[in-house]
């Protein structure tokens, strides 16, 4: 019996503690996310030359309601790569490529990290390979989340959830995706993925301090 009163008072203890911790804790109030316009984003990169912003499917702008995205082509002449950047504060500003494209009817093949050259960053790799008739891809892609390069999408939730609980519901959230068609079906040529991490670490270089901030 003295040991249930013990446990008994432990929990009143708790209670009363976890009271008085809200009544005098309270988190700063969030700063209100501002997003990377569009201007803020070169339209020459290298060697590669984009002619502007492209509306992405509705479908997909829908699903990213909450969201700013910028969406372009880049080409060299030779070359044309893909680039998103989508930014926001909470899940309607997720976006996770693994589960469009699988859903879509691609099949993905060797998803792992590796660095992007001449940064300090990693980022996840991965193949999207179609269906008879339809094209495949070479996929680069990162998150940044309150300043913070993250390569994987449960770690992105994670910290999400963790700003959730301490009161910071305005962390800002960032996706940047980097795409190259295969000139074949099933393999990705090495010298074309060599291009795209290229002009992904210099996109990069050029973007992640404004990300940085915020």
């Amino acid at each position: 019996m003295p040991q249930v009163r013990r446990v008994g008072y432990l929990l009143v203890a708790l209670f009363v503690a976890a009271i008085v911790f809200s009544k005098v804790w309270s988190p700063p109030a969030p700063v209100p996310f501002v997003g990377i316009a569009s201007a803020q984003v070169p339209l020459t990169v290298g060697h590669f030359v984009s002619s502007g912003d492209y509306k992405m499917d509705p479908s997909v702008m829908q699903a990213l309601s909450t969201a700013d995205v910028i969406s372009r082509n880049y080409s060299n002449g030779a070359s044309k790569l893909d680039f998103v950047l989508i930014g926001g504060t909470d899940r309607g500003a997720l976006h996770d490529p693994r589960s469009c494209l699988v859903g879509a009817g691609w099949s993905l093949e060797n998803d792992h990290t590796e660095a992007l050259p001449g940064t300090n960053v990693d980022v996840r790799s991965c193949h999207a390979v179609g269906a008879p008739g339809m094209p495949s891809f070479d996929i680069l892609y990162l998150y940044v989340v309150n300043g913070h390069v993250i390569n994987q999408p449960t770690q992105i939730r994670l910290s999400m959830l963790v700003s959730a609980l301490l009161g910071r519901r305005n962390t800002p959230v960032y996706f940047l995706r980097f795409m190259a068609q295969d000139a074949t079906q099933d393999t990705v040529d090495p010298a074309s993925h060599a291009l795209l991490q290229s002009f992904s670490a210099a996109m990069w270089n050029t973007v992640s301090r404004r990300l940085a901030a915020g």
